[in-house]
């Protein structure tokens, strides 16, 4: 079998699909051996069971060798990162040497301090160059990073802190904050007084470059920060100074394939935030075959990503450019602020590949509809955005169009990496579709009446992929050595395949669609339909920014209701004010006489959105995705908890107010 098949090269997905599929255990072999710089080859590429298996076992790799040493020779002096914070106007750049030469300091100041192989460090840090020496310096040594968004409140850093006990913790004292600055200080100094473990040493970089001393001083002057000035954070050490007159450590931890990368985390949209453990072999065969085959990374690219290096997609973003020798344009600002800058980025560094959430170009659509703005810049260079983290809506898809684009929807989840890919954009890209199911896994969509492989188009089910866990696919769950939490969360409810909890069907050529999570299909009693066909269709009433629509109780209790919460175009919002009521009337009525029916929904009678309710914004996790469930809950006046990763909980109350306003009326 092996001598029949091979990987295609220049790349054929049609040829490296038909090799994993027939022979996967080869396919991930010549994987290893082509795309994976070791130190000591591995003796056999895969052992253990399906449920728990080891890749790559007894080879010897570093991760940072993989991605920051090999390109030494070759790229040593060019631009590995760029950082731009345009609201700041701030740039900074750094070549793969200059990189590397911080990453050996950095290392060494990692070593001083004790922190050794399987260590645990918690990086704090906005999009900045050092949270990618952070982050690498961890890699080369042993250590265990996990990198949190530095925009949380203390409690939830303070709950991160004991759950995954880091031995150091590394931040920051600012960051860009809309158009202000955030001090991290006060808000990490009160999580590591109220959490119950002892911390050995913090390391705080001070952004003097960012913002200068005078400028900080300034800040901390304002009425409302002067409680803020005096706050020191008990044994911590500033960056600078301790990485004064350090030997550089050139040499790295030689590590096994199985040994821990980092620690990520689950969005906590459905619930209880779940911790994950990446492993260095697999994780290194991914970002070798995915992001030159799947992305069409090319070692020439500029790439440009507005994602939060506090989330797996961010974080893979990085490592996934460094190994391919890509240059990469690190945007820090807030994402949810509608900005023309990405354009002038793009023209600046004649970027040719954005990887993004849909939420810029959803801001962007609201004040430029038909992106006329786009045209005044050059932006001849970009061949694709690479959208992730959510269901796109045929509305993002066509505004898209007009910036002349084509869109790379791809779809993965925390747990496991790319799943679905338009491949190289080998093959034509489907409006919401995600593509086709990726080489070196077999997906399947599995009924949800009597569980077995749907072999119809068309026809909805629960998206799975058969086991073996592949390289793909996280390899485990935090504080579960015995796999209990894997094997009742992902493993128990269709033996021989993960679940990854989601909804699809696929068309007659075999592309697939992603249409919602299982717990957000609504019953409407002589069907099922999923929330995002709903979704989809309210997102193009002019009247609407955004939208959800979850199921609650209903009367009948043989269904359930939709719900859509809307945020409103600021157009509309006066109208809305004036005559809440007459207005919501009409918009349901518009929104109802809009749906179109595929094949898919089987439910057609009684189709329909029951209540719609003006919020003026989203319950969203730190990776800024919706929490559905939430909404849910306080429309039915049932108790709820509050995920471990939601942003806005102070927005709670408001939310709570604005459906008891609608109820009232």
């Amino acid at each position: 079998m092996a001598d029949k098949f091979q990987l295609s090269e220049p790349f054929n997905y049609f040829k490296d699909k038909e090799f994993s599929n027939n022979d996967l255990i080869s396919f991930w072999d010549e994987i290893g051996k082509k795309y994976i710089k070791w130190d000591k080859m591995y003796t056999k590429v895969y052992s253990g069971n399906e449920k728990k298996p080891q890749w790559y076992n007894g080879g010897l790799l570093n991760l940072c060798n993989n991605v920051l040493d090999k390109n030494l020779k070759e790229n040593g002096n060019k631009i590995a990162f760029y950082h731009e914070c345009p609201t700041k106007n701030y740039s900074n750049k750094v070549t793969y040497f200059e990189l590397w030469e911080k990453v050996c300091v950095f290392s060494r100041v990692l070593k001083n301090l004790n922190i050794k192989k399987g260590d645990v460090v918690m990086i704090m840090m906005p999009n900045q160059i050092e949270t990618i020496v952070a982050i690498l310096s961890c890699v080369r040594i042993g250590a265990i990073y996990f990198t949190s968004p530095p925009h949380l409140n203390s409690k939830m850093i303070a709950d991160k802190i004991e759950y995954i006990k880091p031995k150091l913790i590394i931040s920051t004292n600012y960051a860009e904050s809309d158009l202000d600055y955030n001090y991290l200080i006060p808000v990490l100094n009160d999580a590591i007084l109220i959490s119950n473990l002892k911390i050995e040493n913090i390391i705080i970089y001070d952004r003097i470059d960012f913002i200068n001393k005078e400028k900080q001083e300034s800040f901390l002057d304002r009425p409302q920060n002067k409680k803020f000035k005096g706050i020191q954070i008990e044994n911590s050490l500033d960056w600078d100074e301790i990485c004064k007159n350090v030997e550089p450590l050139v040499e790295y931890e030689l590590l096994e394939s199985s040994s821990p990368v980092c620690i990520t985390f689950s969005s906590g949209t459905t619930g209880v935030s779940k911790g994950f453990i990446t492993e260095t072999g697999s994780f290194i065969a991914h970002l070798g075959y995915s992001y030159k085959n799947n992305y069409a990374l090319r070692e020439d690219d500029i790439l440009l990503t507005t994602i939060g290096l506090g989330w797996a997609f961010g974080q893979n973003t990085i490592f996934g450019s460094l190994n391919h020798g890509c240059s990469l344009v690190l945007h820090e600002g807030n994402m949810g602020m509608v900005s023309f800058d990405y354009y002038k980025l793009i023209e600046k560094y004649k970027v040719s590949m954005i990887l993004a959430t849909a939420l810029p170009f959803r801001l962007l659509q609201n004040i430029d509809p038909e992106a006329e703005v786009s045209k005044q810049y050059n932006l001849s260079s970009l061949r694709v955005i690479v959208l992730g983290g959510e269901i796109l809506d045929s509305s993002i898809l066509k505004y898209i169009e007009k910036i002349g684009v084509r869109v790379m929807d791809m779809y993965g989840q925390s747990e496991c990496n790319i799943l679905l890919t338009t491949p190289s954009l080998q093959i034509p890209s489907r409006t919401k579709s995600a593509g086709v199911p990726s080489s070196g896994l077999n997906l399947y969509i599995l009924s949800l009446e009597d569980k077995q492989p749907i072999t119809k188009p068309f026809q909805l089910g629960e998206i799975v992929v058969k086991l073996p866990l592949t390289p793909f696919h996280i390899q485990g769950l935090l504080y579960d050595d015995d796999r209990t939490l894997l094997n009742e969360k992902y493993l128990k409810k269709y033996p021989g395949y993960f679940n990854t909890g989601d909804l699809g069907y696929f068309d007659n050529d075999g592309y697939y669609y992603v249409v919602s999570r299982a717990d957000d299909v609504i019953n409407s009693g002589n069907g099922l339909i999923y929330n995002s066909f709903f979704e989809d269709a309210i997102q193009h009433n002019e009247k609407v920014f955004d939208n959800v629509v979850v199921p609650v109780t209903s009367d009948d209790p043989s269904k359930q209701d939709a719900v859509a919460f809307v945020i409103l175009n600021d157009k509309f919002k006066k109208e809305y004010e004036e005559n809440p009521k007459q207005f919501l009337n009409t918009l349901k009525n518009e929104i109802n006489n809009s749906f179109v029916f595929d094949s898919v929904i089987t439910a057609q009678t009684n189709a329909s959105i029951k209540h719609v309710v003006v919020l003026f914004d989203f319950p969203k996790s730190t990776s800024n995705k919706k929490i559905r469930h939430i909404l849910a809950k306080i429309f039915e006046e049932k108790e709820y908890s509050i995920p471990s990763l939601m942003m806005n909980t102070h927005l709670l109350p408001q939310y709570e107010n604005q459906i008891k306003f609608y109820k009232s009326l």
